[in-house]
């Protein structure tokens, strides 16, 4: 049975700093082939893509990222994996100081339900959720050319970081990276969320569903509870 509640979520919120975002562009297709020690960088916020296999490779292909209330269009350029990540093929951002690192990534392929992303920092484990195309929430007005279209829009990974290096691996396949954001500082600030939930549903700390597995803290039928 639905019901309508008003989620409390903890956000971090940027102070006096705006979002640093590395997307991809047409241009960045120009380094195919060689992408291993490649770094892509925004200001003091940078990612380096290892890719010793050669699998990892830059093509054209923009998609929507957000929530149904805010949304934006990447940049016209996806980082595509080419298989899992290992030793010889991952991620590794650097987080200038201590924020939000954002994850704007999908598996575009609707039949895999067990990749999953991990942020590990340190040796500890930050982040360990499948990402879901059934995640995707439909919009319309997206697309200028029938207004009444409904265009997929896909949830964006939110993970606090310490400053320095936070390892982004997908141990289980291929992933498509849209853009990495990062988010410094700031101080928690409270906001209300009207959400329209179904019972038994899990939703994380800024609102959004995400699948039962999800690690962290989540609100499960209107109580905070910690996912192990």
């Amino acid at each position: 049975m639905k019901k309508i509640f008003t989620l409390i979520a903890i956000a971090m919120m940027a102070v006096g700093a705006q979002a640093q975002k590395i997307a991809f562009t047409e241009e960045d297709k120009a380094a195919k082939g060689t992408l291993d020690g490649k770094v892509f960088s925004n200001g003091d916020f940078a990612i380096t893509v290892t890719d010793t296999d050669g699998k990892v490779e830059l093509d054209a292909n923009a998609q929507w990222f957000g929530t149904a209330e805010t949304q934006e269009k990447s940049a016209g350029g996806r980082l595509k994996s080419g298989g899992k990540s290992s030793s010889k093929n991952n991620i590794v951002a650097k987080a200038p100081t201590a924020g939000t690192l954002k994850i704007w990534a999908r598996t575009g392929s609707n039949s895999a339900t067990d990749r999953n992303i991990v942020v590990t920092q340190e040796e500890t484990e930050l982040y360990n959720a499948i990402v879901e195309e059934a995640l995707a929430v439909k919009v319309k007005g997206l697309d200028e050319a029938d207004p009444e279209k409904e265009t997929n829009v896909y949830p964006i990974i939110s993970v606090e970081v310490k400053a320095g290096d936070v390892a982004i691996t997908y141990p289980v396949g291929s992933m498509n990276f849209y853009a990495f954001e990062f988010v410094a500082g700031g101080s928690a600030s409270v906001k209300s969320i009207n959400t329209e939930v179904q019972s038994g549903a899990v939703y994380n700390m800024a609102g959004q569903q995400v699948n039962t597995q999800y690690k962290g803290l989540v609100i499960k039928n209107g109580k905070k509870m910690m996912n192990k």
